[in-house]
C-alpha cells in the first residue's frame, strides 16, 4: 500500500490536516481501485481524442487535397463576381438633329426597412410615396415584408425627384433619426423619349433587359444595343478590390431618321381632336414628302407615353398605320382611273354612264349614294361613283387593273420594315370574279394598311414616279462618323407624268365645292385628295354599324409636296364618312406641315377665300327635293317610336334618317331600299334592330 502523500509535508502541517481529515469509514473502496477505474477513463478519453484528431486531419486533408466543385464555387464567390457590363444604346434623332429616344443614368431608391417600428414605417412610407406615383399604403406594404435589407421603391427618377426625396427623409429623420440611413439610390440605364407619346407606336419600347421590346427600337435591336460582355472583378479576403479599373463597353450607334420631329407632333395633335370630336376606337395618319419618298410623319392613337414603364402595356404600342389591314373604300378610286387613264382607255373628259345611281352586274347590283346619269371622268372622282369606277376596271380588265394596283404598292410590304407589318389583299387576276373586280374598283373585297395608301399618292404626287419608301436615313457611331447612309431611290414609274397630272387635277375637285372632300380644304393652297368610307369587317362578316372613314391626298396640287394619309377608326360621333371625319385632321396636318416646310399660301387663294362665305360639305347637304321627301322619325300614340319608311333612299339618306335613334341597322345589297324589316310605321324599342334591303 503506498503512503498518502502528506508524510512529506512538514509535522505541523501533518498535525493539522489529521485534524480536518475525516475518518475512512470501513466500507469505502480502497485507493488501487480507484485508481484503475480511473486510469481506464483516461484511456477511453485519450482515445476519443486521437480518433477525433483523426477525423480532423482526414477532412482537412479532404478539404485540400480533394477538388470538390461546391467548395470551389462558394470560394469563387467570395473573392471573384461576374460582371455584365453593357455600352450605352444609341440614340435615334430625326432627320433635323433632334433626339427622339436617347439613354440616360436616373436613379432607382432602395430602402432596409430591418429593425424599423412600424411608426418609423408609416412615417417613412408616407415621406416617400408622393415622389414615387405610389400610395402611402403600397409603399408601407413593401417596407413591411419581413427579413428584407434592400426593397426596391422606384425606378427611373430623375436628380430633381432624388434631391427632394432627401430632403424630406432628412426632414423626417428629426422624429426618426434612424431614418437618415435606410435609404439610398442607384444609378442605372434608362431609356428616355423626349417626344413621350409621340411617335410611341413607330419608336417602341426597351425592355429591362436592354432589348427593343416593339417598334424600331426591335427592328434595330442590334444597331442601337451598345456592346455588352463580362468580366471577372476580383476582391480580396476582406473584400476589398483588387481589379484595378472597370473597363468600359462600346456604345449602340446613333440612327438618324427621316421623321421630322414638328411635323409628327402636329400630326399627332391633329389625331388626338379627331378622336375627341368622333368618338373614334382609333385614328392614325402618315406624312411623306412627294419627291423623296421619306416618311416625316406616321402617328397613332390610341398610345402610351413610353416613358411610364410602371404601366407598360403593349397593346398601346400597337402600330395601326403598318398592322392594320382594312378595306380603303373609296380612295382607291384615283388610281384606278389613272391606270385607265395612261393605257388609254379614257381621257378626263370622256363621258361615263353611271346608270342613275344602280346598275346590276351578275347576279349582284351596285350602286351610289350619290346618283348619277352621264358624267366625264372627272366627276366620277368627284363624285365617288362606284359604278363610275367599276366600268373603268372592265375596260381595263383583272389583268392590267390589278397590275397597276401593285405597281402603286398594294399588296406587299412598303419595304420600311415595320414590325408586323401587313401586305393587304389582293385578289388573283386569274381567278376574279367580274362582281369582285367591279368592287376592287372602288376599295371593297380587298385590303390595305395605311401606308401603302400614302405611298400610293405620293407616287401620283411625283409625277408618277414611286419611289422607295425611306425611314432610315443614316447610322453613326458613336463619335459621330458616318456607318451608313441610305438615298432616295426610284422604285418603279408607274404611269407618266401627263397620267399623274390628270389624275391629281381630277381629284383637286373632290374639295372643291359639290365635291365629297370639301372638309380637308387648307387656305392658301389646292388641296388633290379622295375621301372613302368602308364597313369594317367583324366576326367574319361586315359590321352593321362599324365603318373606317379615310381621306388621302397631296398638297399644293399644282407642285405637291407632301403626300397625307388619313383613317379614323369606328367613329361614333356623328355621320362616319370619310370626308367629315378624315377631312378636318388631314387639313389641321398639312396646314401646320407646311408652314413647318416653309412653303408659302397662295396670296390670291387667300384673298378669295376671304370674300367666299363658309358652306358646309356635300356630306352633310341635300338637294331641296331630297330633304322634302326624306321622311321623319315619329312617335306612336303608345309613346313608342314608329318605323319610317326607307323605300328608295340610298344608304347615305337612310343613315340620316335613322341617326340619333338608337337603333341598329343591318344593310344587305347596294343601291337604293327596294325592302326593310320591320315595315313602316311598325313600333321599335330603344335598341331594336332595322334590316334594310338595298337594289
Amino acid at each position: 500500500m503506498s503512503r498518502p502523500f502528506s508524510r512529506w509535508l512538514p509535522p505541523a502541517v501533518q498535525t493539522a490536516l489529521e485534524a480536518v481529515t475525516p475518518t475512512r469509514l470501513p466500507d469505502r473502496e480502497a485507493d488501487e481501485v480507484v485508481r484503475v477505474r480511473s486510469a481506464g477513463r483516461i484511456v477511453w478519453v485519450g482515445v476519443g481524442i486521437a480518433l477525433s484528431y483523426v477525423v480532423l486531419v482526414g477532412q482537412a486533408s479532404s478539404l485540400m487535397l480533394v477538388k470538390d466543385d461546391r467548395i470551389a464555387a462558394r470560394a469563387k464567390i467570395q473573392f471573384e463576381e461576374a460582371v455584365e457590363v453593357r455600352g450605352a444604346r444609341g440614340d435615334i434623332l430625326d432627320r433635323n438633329g433632334r433626339i427622339l429616344a436617347t439613354s440616360v443614368e436616373l436613379a432607382a431608391l432602395h430602402a432596409d426597412p430591418d429593425g424599423l417600428t412600424a411608426e418609423a414605417r408609416t412615417l417613412l412610407a408616407n415621406t416617400l410615396a408622393p415622389h414615387i406615383e405610389r400610395t402611402s399604403v403600397e409603399v408601407a406594404q413593401r417596407l413591411a415584408i419581413p427579413g428584407r435589407r434592400d426593397v426596391l421603391l422606384a425606378r427611373g427618377l430623375t436628380p430633381a425627384q432624388t434631391s427632394r426625396i432627401r430632403a424630406d427623409v432628412r426632414e423626417a429623420a428629426t422624429q426618426h433619426p434612424v431614418l437618415r440611413y435606410r435609404i439610398w439610390t442607384e444609378d442605372e440605364p434608362n431609356r428616355y423619349y423626349t417626344g413621350q407619346h409621340a411617335a410611341a407606336p413607330l419608336l417602341g419600347v426597351v425592355g429591362r433587359n436592354g432589348r427593343g421590346l416593339a417598334g424600331l427600337e426591335r427592328t434595330l435591336d442590334r444597331t442601337l444595343r451598345g456592346e455588352t460582355y463580362k468580366y471577372v472583378l476580383w476582391r480580396d479576403r476582406k473584400g476589398r478590390r483588387v481589379t484595378p479599373e472597370t473597363p468600359k463597353a462600346a456604345p449602340g450607334k446613333t440612327v438618324i431618321l427621316t421623321i421630322d420631329q414638328a411635323i409628327q407632333e402636329a400630326t399627332e395633335r391633329a389625331l388626338d381632336r379627331a378622336m375627341e370630336e368622333t368618338g373614334a376606337e382609333a385614328a392614325f395618319a402618315a406624312v411623306v414628302d412627294a419627291k423623296s419618298g421619306d416618311l416625316l410623319a406616321l402617328a397613332n392613337r390610341p398610345t402610351q407615353n413610353a416613358n411610364n414603364t410602371r404601366n407598360l402595356d403593349l397593346k398601346l404600342f400597337k402600330n395601326r398605320a403598318a398592322m392594320d389591314a382594312f378595306e380603303p373604300g373609296s380612295v382607291f378610286k384615283p388610281f384606278v382611273a389613272a391606270a385607265a387613264l395612261e393605257e388609254g382607255e379614257v381621257r378626263p373628259e370622256t363621258i361615263i354612264n353611271c346608270e342613275g345611281g344602280s346598275w346590276v352586274v351578275g347576279r349582284k347590283r351596285i350602286g351610289d349614294d350619290h346618283p348619277k346619269d352621264e358624267i366625264p371622268v372627272s366627276e366620277v372622282i368627284k363624285y365617288s361613283s362606284n359604278i363610275g369606277a367599276a366600268k373603268l376596271a372592265f375596260r381595263l380588265g383583272p389583268e392590267r387593273t390589278l397590275s397597276y394596283l401593285s405597281d402603286f404598292g398594294f399588296g406587299r410590304k412598303s419595304g420600311l420594315d415595320l414590325p408586323g407589318e401587313t401586305r393587304g389583299l389582293m385578289r388573283s387576276p386569274d381567278s376574279i370574279k367580274p362582281i369582285e373586280l367591279a368592287t376592287t374598283s372602288y376599295g371593297h373585297g380587298v385590303s390595305s394598311n395605311l401606308i401603302q395608301l400614302a405611298y400610293a399618292m405620293q407616287t401620283l404626287a411625283n409625277e408618277g414616279v414611286r419611289m422607295v419608301p425611306r425611314l432610315v436615313a443614316e447610322v453613326r457611331d458613336a463619335e459621330g462618323e458616318l456607318i451608313q447612309r441610305t438615298v432616295p431611290t426610284k422604285d418603279r414609274r408607274v404611269v407618266s407624268a401627263r397620267t399623274a397630272r390628270e389624275t391629281v387635277d381630277m381629284m383637286a375637285l373632290v374639295t372643291e365645292e359639290g365635291g365629297t372632300g370639301t372638309q380637308a380644304r387648307i387656305p392658301g393652297y389646292v388641296v388633290a385628295g379622295k375621301t372613302g368610307t368602308a364597313w369594317k369587317h367583324v366576326d367574319g362578316g361586315y359590321s352593321d354599324t362599324d365603318r373606317i372613314g379615310s381621306f388621302v391626298g397631296l398638297v399644293p396640287a399644282e407642285d405637291p409636296v407632301i403626300a397625307i394619309a388619313v383613317s379614323v377608326d369606328t367613329p361614333t360621333i356623328g355621320l362616319s364618312y370619310g370626308g367629315i371625319v378624315a377631312g378636318p385632321a388631314f387639313s389641321q396636318i398639312g396646314a401646320e406641315s407646311l408652314r413647318l416646310l416653309g412653303v408659302e399660301p397662295d396670296p390670291a387663294l387667300l384673298a378669295e377665300e376671304a370674300d367666299t362665305p363658309p358652306q358646309a360639305p356635300e356630306d352633310l347637304l341635300t338637294d331641296v327635293s331630297e330633304a322634302e321627301v326624306r321622311p321623319a322619325l315619329t312617335w306612336t300614340e303608345s309613346g313608342s317610336l314608329a318605323a319610317p319608311d326607307l323605300s328608295g333612299l340610298s344608304l347615305r339618306d337612310t343613315l340620316l334618317t335613322l341617326e340619333g335613334a338608337g337603333l341598329a341597322v343591318r344593310f344587305e345589297g347596294t343601291g337604293r331600299v327596294a325592302d326593310q324589316n320591320p315595315a313602316p310605321g311598325a313600333p321599335l324599342g330603344p335598341g331594336d334592330q332595322v334590316a334594310v334591303v338595298l337594289r
